[in-house]
């Protein structure tokens, strides 16, 4: 098997564990609060979901870390083109982003997938995942205010109210982690619409307009090229 046909066989199985992430979302959405049964049924539907799925994203974080390992490649950082240091380089990233039409955090982004994205003096390409979006965002934070970044696992902004973390310095803590830094890890298992709210609550945080950051699809990307 090639490279690439791997590369895509793990690209898919990001995708698809984006989606079943995604999909109690829209089940909530279905649920009529006023009818009890709708109420038990969606109820009984998504806890049991929300079982199988931990069972499937766990193992799908197993697969990719070990064929990763394995045959030594990495998809979701391959085709990411980036820069923040060098002026031309980020101009010639945003004129091929300008080519597709931008969309922003205010937007359902729920079953799509991105491609680039625009913060700041910092432009993205070639992203597959929301997770892959994510950690950029993330080094990003990190890079422009490393200080603050390391603050985060202290947050409570971070920390549900049942003591769910997004940032730890113990992966154990986390259900699907990731390392960002040799002690730092931040929570994975999050749908598309969790992590836009996230980097929402983040850019918040770090007193950055969130508005102001441009998200580019890869749906509007293939359809423009």
């Amino acid at each position: 098997m090639t490279p690439d046909k791997i590369k895509e066989m793990l690209d898919m199985l990001n995708t698809l564990n984006e989606y079943f992430l995604s999909l109690p979302d829209d089940m909530l959405l279905n649920i009529d609060p006023r009818d009890n049964e709708s109420l038990e049924q969606g109820s009984r539907f998504i806890k049991s979901f929300n079982d199988n799925l931990s069972i499937f994203s766990n193992s799908a974080l197993k697969i990719e870390e070990q064929i990763k390992e394995y045959f030594s490649i990495n998809p979701e950082e391959d085709e990411i083109v980036s820069d923040s240091s060098s002026v031309n380089k980020v101009s010639r990233v945003i004129k091929v982003l300008d080519k597709s039409k931008s969309h922003t955090l205010d937007e359902n982004l729920t079953y799509k997938r991105p491609y680039g994205f625009i913060l700041g003096k910092s432009a993205y390409k070639g992203l597959k995942t929301w997770k892959s979006l994510y950690i950029q965002v993330l080094k990003e934070l990190n890079h422009n205010n490393s200080t603050l970044f390391l603050k985060l696992p202290e947050e409570n902004k971070f920390i549900s109210n049942r003591g769910n973390q997004l940032f730890s310095r113990n992966k154990n803590e986390l259900r699907s982690s990731q390392k960002i830094l040799s002690d730092f890890f931040v929570e994975t298992n999050l749908s598309a619409n969790q992590i836009k709210k996230t980097i929402v609550d983040l850019l918040n945080y770090f007193g950055i307009d969130y508005t102001k950051m441009k998200i580019y699809l890869r749906e509007d990307r293939d359809a423009q090229f």
